[in-house]
C-alpha cells in the first residue's frame, strides 16, 4: 500500500518487549518486580465488569488518555482524543526499534522512580507510545520518541492530569498534544513484532481506503506503544492507530 508512513500502535502500557521474539525484554524484570504484586489483580480483570465511566479494560486499572468512540465497526474504531493530554517523552536516534524503545523506556522509568524535580515516585500509566520519524534513506537513522502519559490528578475519575515535576535528566521532557487528534484504531491480540506491527498498519490503511478515507492521517510517522505487560500471557490487546487533525466543528463547540 502506498504512502503509509503513520501509524500508531497502542500496545505496552507496564514495560516494552522485544520485537524480535515472544518473550519480555530482560531489562523489565527490574520493574516488574517492584510493581507486580500491585498490578497482579489488575492483570485478571474481568472487562465485562467494568464500571459506565471506568477506563477501557486493557488500560488493567491504569490512568490511560480518556477518549470519545464516534464510530466502531468489525474492522476498526474511531475516536477523538482531548487537546492538553500530557506525556512524559524522550527522544531515541538510532536504527533499530527495540533497542531505541529500550533505552527510552529505561529514562522515563528513572524519571517516574525519582529522576525528577520533586524526587516523587509518579504511578505507571497506559499506554507506552512510541512515535517513529524515519530517516531519509533505508541507512539513515531514525528518531523515536518514547512517551509515558502523564496521571490524572487523584482517583483516575479527574480529567485533569496532574502538574507533573521537572525531569533531572536533560533527555527527559514534558510533552503536550495542543490540539486534540482523531485515532482511527485496529485492534489485535496475542504477541507481536515490528513486521506484525507494519502488517496491521497496512491493514487498517486498506479498511480505511475501502472506506473511502484514503488521505487520513499524519504519513510522516510511525507510533508504537502498548497496553501490556510481557507478564500477561492471554487476553493481550494491541492497537495500530492512524492521525488526523481534531475536527474543527469540536474545537468550535
Amino acid at each position: 500500500m502506498k504512502n503509509i508512513f503513520v501509524f500508531v500502535l497502542l500496545a505496552l502500557a507496564v514495560t516494552p518487549f522485544s520485537v524480535s521474539a515472544a518473550r519480555p525484554m530482560s531489562v523489565a524484570s527490574s520493574f516488574i518486580t517492584s510493581s507486580q504484586s500491585a498490578l497482579r489483580a489488575t492483570w485478571t480483570k474481568n472487562p465485562n465488569e467494568e464500571a459506565p465511566d471506568a477506563p477501557p479494560w486493557f488500560c488493567h486499572s491504569l490512568d490511560c488518555p480518556k477518549f470519545k468512540t464516534t464510530k466502531k465497526n468489525a474492522k476498526y474504531e474511531t475516536r477523538l482524543y482531548p487537546p492538553g493530554l500530557k506525556w512524559v517523552s524522550t527522544v531515541v536516534t538510532g536504527v533499530k526499534y527495540d533497542a531505541a524503545v529500550s533505552q527510552g523506556f529505561m529514562r522515563l522509568f528513572h524519571y517516574i522512580q525519582g529522576a525528577n524535580s520533586d524526587s516523587a515516585h509518579i504511578p505507571m500509566t497506559a499506554p507506552v507510545r512510541v512515535t517513529l520519524t524515519p530517516g531519509d534513506g533505508p541507512f539513515c537513522e531514525n528518531n523515536f520518541t518514547v512517551s509515558f502519559f502523564v496521571p490524572y490528578d487523584g482517583d483516575g475519575v479527574s480529567t485533569t492530569q496532574i502538574d507533573p515535576p521537572e525531569p533531572t535528566d536533560p533527555e527527559v521532557f514534558i510533552d503536550e498534544d495542543p490540539d486534540g487528534f482523531v485515532a482511527f484504531v485496529r485492534a489485535f491480540g496475542g504477541w507481536t513484532n515490528e513486521e506484525k506491527l507494519i502488517a496491521q498498519a497496512e491493514t487498517l490503511g486498506e479498511d480505511l481506503e475501502s472506506d473511502g478515507l484514503d488521505d487520513v492521517g499524519d504519513r510522516e510517522h510511525f507510533v508504537f506503544a502498548g497496553y501490556d505487560s510481557p507478564f500477561r500471557i492471554f487476553r493481550r490487546h494491541n492497537e495500530v492507530w492512524f492521525l488526523a487533525p481534531y475536527p474543527e466543528e469540536v474545537t468550535k463547540n
